[in-house]
């Protein structure tokens, strides 16, 4: 084992125990279903959260303060998937070949699906999303060590009470409500005169004058009318 090898074995042990035997600390991943614990808790791990607040200048009062929405929470930490041919006694989480383990991270990467991070006995449980995925080899150990960055996740389509829109398959958001729409009015095409677009719109020549009323009609003499609307609720 190397000097490296050995450096990173004693400094995630020592962390190990400073923790405690009867209180370990452990990340657990779940996407679609699929859970996995890190097999061994960082030493450290790095959460930034921001607000979107901006600076004004205002005419003859200066600069203001204007505060702003929260920003997407963002979480970090690096360590290592250990060989199980090490039997390391700091291991705390699943003990998956090192290869399998990337092939895990990876495959939800691409998945495109929100990842659940829970770092027990800490607040930190949030949807994210794997923003970025490092990993290597080093110290011929058969270890791999890696950099895992999250971005916070939120659905959109968060349903308001009652709404039971579907999702559409094609863009992932629910349908949008048509309840507050207006029904567009009918129209009638082209015809000779009022007398005949009447007979079209209600079955009925002499019903002209609601066709007159709904459209403002003043010159009854129009000739090749069109585009008549007809009235809301009917004939009276």
């Amino acid at each position: 084992m190397s000097f490296m090898s050995m450096w990173n074995t004693l400094n995630n042990l020592g962390s190990f125990l400073t923790g405690g035997n009867g209180n370990r600390r452990q990340i657990i991943l779940s996407c679609d279903g699929d859970k996995f614990t890190i097999p061994v808790t960082p030493s450290k791990y790095d959460v930034t959260t921001g607000q979107n607040n901006r600076v004004v200048d205002i005419i003859d009062f200066g600069e203001a303060q204007l505060f702003g929405n929260p920003q997407v929470v963002k979480l970090s930490f690096s360590c290592f998937f250990p060989n199980p041919i090490h039997d390391y006694p700091f291991v705390v989480g699943d003990s998956l070949e090192p290869s399998e383990a990337v092939e895990k991270i990876i495959k939800w990467k691409e998945s495109k699906k929100p990842v659940r991070v829970i770092i027990t006995d800490s607040p930190f449980n949030l949807a994210m999303a794997i923003n970025k995925f490092t990993w290597r080899e080093q110290d011929g150990s058969r270890d791999i060590y890696y950099t895992l960055d999250f971005v916070e996740w939120k659905d959109l389509n968060t349903p308001l009470a009652n709404n039971e829109k579907q999702v559409d398959g094609k863009t992932g958001l629910k349908q949008r409500s048509t309840a507050n729409i207006p029904p567009k009015p009918s129209a009638i095409s082209r015809t000779r005169d009022i007398l005949e677009a009447s007979k079209k719109a209600y079955g009925n020549v002499n019903k002209w004058r609601n066709l007159a009323n709904a459209n403002g009609l003043k010159n009854l003499a129009l000739r090749e009318t069109r585009g008549l609307i007809i009235k809301k609720g009917g004939i009276k």
